[in-house]
This record gives structure tokens, C-alpha cells and sequence, in this order.
């Protein structure tokens, strides 16, 4: 790999980690939707909410999962793939269950329950640009502990 190749990966995790401060921490849908193209999209495949297109996923985002996020809502990387067109997260998400999460458990009220459950983000990128993610997590194991 030439170290241009490895410098244009680093920046496409800069670009990933960027959004999901902007989105999770900060909740700033502005400065999430920055680095997308036209035609993102946002897929959750557990549950197939998500959006296509970038004025539905900014809509998503901020009518959809911020409003329904939980304050602690937090994820901790577990590994990570990249390479010129894709990224790969592993990661933990934990939150306590004190609001309805329709995009992540649809159905289910809040508990008061904590949950961690494994999850998989797919980054799909054009000219550096994220252009698609696909998230699936352990939908069963997620049900169990809040039911």
C-alpha cells in the first residue's frame, strides 16, 4: 500500500468518526449530513428504517433518531476495517431503555432497562464522500434484554 493510499484511508475514518460526533454528541444534523453525496443513503437492516436520498436521511436523522435517542446512548469500537471504498465498524451500543427507540426496536416501550447489544456499521464511499451505510445489530439479543 502506498502511503498515499494509507493517507486517503485515514481520512475517510476522519470523515466517519466526524460524522458520528456531529450526529451522536453533539446531535448536529448540519455538520453530520456535510461529507455525504446527493444520493446517501441510510439502511438499518434489522428493522429496514433508514432513508435514501440525502434530504430523507436529514429528515430521518432529525425527526426520526434524535428526538427517540437516549442521553447515554454510546458506542464503543470493537474493530475496524478500511480500505479506498468501504469501512467496516464492530462495535457495542449501550443505552439505558427510557424512551421509545422505534428506529432501533420498534414496538417495545420504554423498560428503564439497560442494553448493550453487538452491531455492524458498512461505510460505502464515493471520491471520499460517504455514500451509503448499512447498519445490522443483534436484533434478538437486544429483544431479550428490554422484554
Amino acid at each position: 500500500m502506498t502511503t498515499e493510499i494509507a493517507q486517503f484511508m485515514r481520512k475517510l475514518e476522519r470523515r466517519w468518526d466526524d460524522h458520528l460526533e456531529a450526529l451522536f454528541t453533539r446531535r448536529d444534523v448540519d455538520a453530520a449530513m456535510a461529507d455525504m453525496t446527493a444520493a446517501t443513503s441510510l439502511r438499518h437492516i434489522p428493522t429496514m428504517t433508514g432513508a435514501d436520498g440525502r434530504s430523507e436521511l436529514e429528515h430521518f436523522y432529525r425527526d426520526v433518531v434524535l428526538p427517540h435517542l437516549p442521553g447515554d446512548f454510546a458506542f464503543t469500537r470493537r474493530s475496524r476495517t478500511v480500505d479506498r471504498f468501504h469501512l467496516v465498524d464492530e462495535l457495542t451500543v449501550s443505552f439505558l431503555h427510557y424512551c421509545e427507540v422505534s428506529w432501533l426496536i420498534p414496538g417495545i416501550e420504554p423498560t428503564g432497562r439497560r442494553s448493550s447489544v453487538a452491531a455492524i456499521v458498512v461505510v460505502d464511499f464515493d471520491r471520499g464522500a460517504i455514500a451509503s451505510q448499512r447498519t445490522l445489530w443483534d436484533g434478538a439479543t437486544l429483544a431479550a434484554q428490554l422484554v
